[in-house]
């Protein structure tokens, strides 16, 4: 069963899914890292595809 929900620690993936157009429905706070947050995004059809590739990317 997937999950409702993709989290994002990385903020230029994060604003990289952003434009294009995926649901970003929370922002918290990282609590390992000093003004650092987490993006969590709705889990829609090919995000993570488009997170794996973007990583894959910047290898």
């Amino acid at each position: 069963m997937l999950k409702d929900y993709i989290t994002v620690f990385d903020p230029a993936l994060a604003r990289h899914l952003l434009k294009l157009r995926y649901k970003i429905i929370d922002i918290k706070p990282n609590r390992d890292k000093e003004n650092a947050s987490i993006f969590v995004f709705l889990n829609e059809e090919g995000l993570f595809e488009k997170i794996k590739n973007y990583n894959a990317d910047k290898k």
